[in-house]
């Protein structure tokens, strides 16, 4: 299996023994009529923590180590808070936030699927099956980027569209950056004002 990055492939096999191994046990407790809830429980537990693991480094050996559209995207929107906002706020208010790690891999995992939708459940696999990684997506949104939710059966998807950016947002981030910071309450409302003069 062709891999983008060998490190997190090399790391995906060490861990696919213990999956298998955690599957087989799980598999073995369900078919053992002696099994107890707990016994059930435990087994499924110690599967899913393995399987989360083993699936993350699966998936992101499939991923390049960084994204240069999520990096260009990212500079014409703070491009464009700089020049709406250079003049009326200080130079540190105009930082474009969602810059993490993660935020980069769930942007390339839709970039992948780039028009198609993604399952949620895909997305967590990024973060080894931790619930916020939705949260990031729906983060992403709120930069400008065209990212639509859909549900289907129950189950949450993402669709990145396309790669226009809305800039109507930029007033909303600088407002979010200015919000987090240690200024006192009256400061940061007079900045804020500031955006809509």
């Amino acid at each position: 299996m062709p891999a983008a990055n060998e490190e997190q492939y090399e790391a995906w096999k060490s861990l696919k023994p213990t999956s298998a191994f955690a599957v087989r046990e799980l598999r073995s407790a369900f078919e053992d009529d002696g099994s107890s809830p707990d016994d059930l429980i435990d087994a499924y537990l110690f599967a899913k923590r393995h399987l989360a693991q083993s699936m993350q480094a699966l998936l992101l050996s499939q991923l390049p180590s960084e994204c240069l559209e999520f990096a260009e995207l990212r500079a014409r929107i703070e491009a464009e808070m700089r020049n709406r906002y250079a003049d009326r706020v200080p130079e540190r208010f105009l930082k474009v936030p969602y810059g993490s790690n993660v935020h980069e891999l769930l942007f390339m995992i839709l970039l992948r699927a780039l028009g198609a939708p993604v399952d949620s459940d895909r997305l967590r696999v990024v973060t080894g099956d931790k619930t916020h990684s939705e949260r990031r997506a729906r983060e992403l949104r709120e930069l400008g980027f065209n990212l639509t939710t859909s549900e289907v059966d129950g189950s949450q998807f993402y669709t990145l569209v396309d790669l226009e950016i809305d800039y109507t947002k930029v007033p909303e981030l600088v407002a979010k950056v200015i919000n987090k910071s240690t200024l006192a309450q009256a400061q940061k409302n007079s900045l804020i004002a500031r955006l809509t003069d």
